[in-house]
């Protein structure tokens, strides 16, 4: 069988990317997430506080980056890039949010809540 060298290059780059955002926190351009949508004023943006929260979010995120599972951090990443901006705090949210789950007693929910309705 002969697969299109498109299709394997594809394949390779998305492997190394999977690869890389396993080893080290990625470098995530966040210029976009910064500055207003097509330069719209009307929602104002503090753009030296966003880059210095970001900043921050980065600085947090490569001390504690080996703590969080490479399957969450792949995942993460993507899900903190979608949609043509990214964003450190949205990455470190997603982890942690993932990891605090992750520790939640009875994950298989067999016991209801209270105010869930019985079928």
């Amino acid at each position: 069988m002969r697969f299109p060298i498109r299709i394997v290059v594809l394949a390779a780059a998305s492997l190394t990317a999977a690869a890389a955002y396993a080893a080290d926190v990625p470098a995530l351009d966040v210029s976009k997430t910064c500055k207003p949508i097509a330069n719209d004023r009307s929602f104002a943006i503090d753009s030296d506080r966003c880059f210095k929260t970001e900043k921050q979010a980065r600085e947090q995120l490569a001390r504690e980056w080996e703590n969080f599972p490479a399957a969450d951090r792949g995942l993460c990443t993507q899900t903190a890039t979608m949609g043509g901006t990214a964003s450190y705090v949205e990455l470190i949210t997603c982890l942690e949010m993932k990891r605090d789950v992750a520790k939640l007693p009875d994950r298989n929910m067999t016991v209801r809540p209270a105010a869930l309705p019985t079928k």
